[in-house]
């Protein structure tokens, strides 16, 4: 079962991916915070990380970055509602493998994270 860590910091999209991710038959850690994402991400090394970039204190971005220093093999997909090309650029050029606009349809994210690890394999 692949574990998934989700950082977003609006509780009710957080809730809903958590339980879409959770229904779906992977094991989900989640958390509103950058820093504690990193934590967590140290902690559980998980096969992938779903992160937002609009967080509060510490952004999206600099806990990308934090990520792939820890691990440069780190697997990140980036979910915002600021899908413009720059945003886009700078995501992937931080290393992250996805780019994911909200509101995220329930059954895309499940169909993009399933393809997304079988191609791990």
């Amino acid at each position: 079962m692949s574990r998934i860590l989700l950082i977003d910091d609006d509780e009710m999209t957080l809730m809903m991916l958590r339980t879409i991710l959770t229904d779906a038959g992977f094991t989900v850690a989640a958390t509103a915070d950058g820093p504690r994402g990193i934590d967590l991400y140290k902690e559980l090394r998980p096969e992938l990380v779903l992160l937002d970039v609009g967080l509060p204190g510490m952004s999206g971005m600099q806990v990308l970055r934090e990520v792939r220093k820890i691990d440069p093999e780190a697997n990140v997909i980036v979910i915002s509602g600021y899908s413009s090309q720059a945003a886009v650029k700078e995501a992937m050029k931080n290393g992250a493998r996805h780019f994911l606009e909200k509101p995220v349809d329930g059954r895309k994210l499940i169909d993009t994270v399933r393809q997304f690890l079988m191609n791990l394999q």
